[in-house]
């Protein structure tokens, strides 16, 4: 397939859970779209066929990728809980302001976990580029 429609339909999903949680509010369910269209853009991007190095993944890196693939979700996880605290009980918002700044705890909150755990999966793609050429 193309990769033009692959794009368009990673920012199709992203588009629809955007509107998702205006129009309906904030609901974590909505948060499962993330990683759909994460996975259309790397499918689009040609991400998907580079796979092959896994074959030569060790055990070790395996375990390192997995546990710091939990450790991210689980400070994610925090600090939406943290900013859903402090949205609702500290700074008592409600309505579009309320959805408005859960949007952007969310998108704030995800962005510093993305980088350590892409650069765990960076250096274990280097530990494996290392190993081919030599």
């Amino acid at each position: 397939m193309n990769k033009n429609l692959f794009n368009i339909i990673g920012w199709l999903t992203l588009i629809i859970m955007g509107i998702l949680w205006i129009v309906k509010g904030y609901l974590s369910i909505y948060l499962l779209l993330v990683p759909v269209a994460s996975l259309v853009f790397a499918i689009g991007d040609g991400s998907v066929k580079k796979l092959k190095k896994l074959r030569k993944i060790t055990v070790n890196q395996t375990v390192f990728i997995i546990v710091s693939f939990i450790l991210s979700v689980a400070i994610v996880f925090g600090l939406i809980q943290i900013a859903n605290y402090v949205i609702v009980h500290i700074f008592e918002l409600s309505g579009t302001f309320k959805t408005v700044s859960q949007i952007v705890a969310i998108l704030v909150s995800l962005y510093p976990v993305k980088f350590i755990f892409w650069t765990v999966l960076h250096r274990v793609n280097e530990d494996l580029n290392a190993k081919s050429e030599a």
